[in-house]
């Protein structure tokens, strides 16, 4: 197989990976549940590169340092997009650039001799790091939370490949000093550790918050809760309701770090909860009308209230977002 061959082989799959991730978004999956598939490629395309290095510098041919490339730079790139589609954005312009930036990767890579085209591929994935840095600090709006996390560990390393660039230049790319701080080994070190934080990010993210302690009452918020829950059981599963819970809960600590879960749903301390949940579950978890449609008011009635109701007996809100 010629360079030219395996080149082309290497952009279509880049190409077909990152599409294949974003084509579910055409059955209007929720966000939250898009933002794990990206997340989720990200991460086996981090885990991908190492695997592609190491086997390149065990004697295989460009294909494979061309493959490592490509994936180094998609896992940021990628985790980019499903931070985009979280924060409520459409999920095609940021794959079309991501399939873009990985394949400008591939053709320096196959064509543009070592250690020139390490260079490259650092900066683009300096530049991936960078935008995901953004989007992260921006869709948490300045919280200390998962996306506070994300953001800083994707700016630190891309702070990283920026000095690794610099010092590789100006001190030689095989100096003791470019060796012993930015070689294959500190690099993928570094890089291991910044994937299992942005895992356990990812994680927190989807779960929420677990809190050891019983919940006490904050002293002074709104009660949002699920009502309606036989009739909504009986039209989604009790498996679905749980899950649209879990996305409550997950959706008022997002905004507010210190909200307090109670049965059927979260107590927020923040002015106008309703419309504000409601409008977060409609932009990053995809609920529909008749999902949000269940929020109601549940000061005084959920502390006596029990997580699965009586058979036969609906309980209705008094009042509907």
């Amino acid at each position: 197989m010629d360079v030219s061959t395996g080149l082309l082989g290497v952009c279509i799959a880049v190409t077909a990976a990152v599409l294949a991730v974003a084509m579910p978004r055409v059955g209007t999956p929720a966000a939250m549940n898009l933002f794990l598939r990206f997340a989720a490629v990200g991460g086996v395309c981090a885990v991908g590169s190492s695997a592609m290095y190491l086997i390149f510098v065990a004697g295989a041919g460009i294909t494979s340092l061309v493959m490592g490339d490509v994936a180094m730079v998609l896992a940021p790139a990628v985790l980019f997009v499903a931070i985009i589609v979280l924060s409520g954005g459409h999920a095609l312009l940021p794959s079309v650039a991501a399939v873009v930036l990985a394949v400008g990767v591939a053709v320096v890579t196959a064509t543009v001799p070592l250690p020139a085209s390490s260079a490259v591929k650092t900066l683009a994935l300096a530049l991936a790091c960078g935008a995901t840095a953004w989007a992260a600090e921006r869709a948490g709006a300045g919280s200390s939370g998962p996306l506070r996390l994300i953001s800083v560990t994707t700016a630190l390393f891309a702070a990283y490949c920026v000095v690794r660039v610099t010092v590789g230049f100006s001190a030689g790319w095989e100096s003791p000093v470019f060796v012993a701080g930015f070689s294959f080994i500190p690099t993928t070190v570094l890089g291991g550790v910044g994937v299992m934080l942005i895992g356990a990010a990812v994680v927190r993210l989807r779960f929420g918050q677990v809190r050891d302690s019983a919940p006490e009452q904050c002293p002074v918020g709104s009660s949002v809760v699920l009502g309606d829950w036989d009739l909504a059981s009986a039209a989604y599963g009790p498996d679905r309701m749980r899950a649209l819970v879990t996305e409550l809960r997950s959706a008022g600590r997002e905004l507010n770090p210190d909200a307090v879960d109670i049965p059927r749903g979260i107590e927020v301390s923040v002015p106008d909860a309703y419309a504000k949940l409601g409008e977060r579950l409609r932009s990053v978890y995809g609920w529909e009308p008749e999902q949000t449609i269940l929020l109601v008011d549940g000061a005084g009635a959920t502390a006596a209230t029990p997580t699965v109701p009586p058979p036969r007996r609906r309980r209705r809100g008094s009042s509907r977002f």
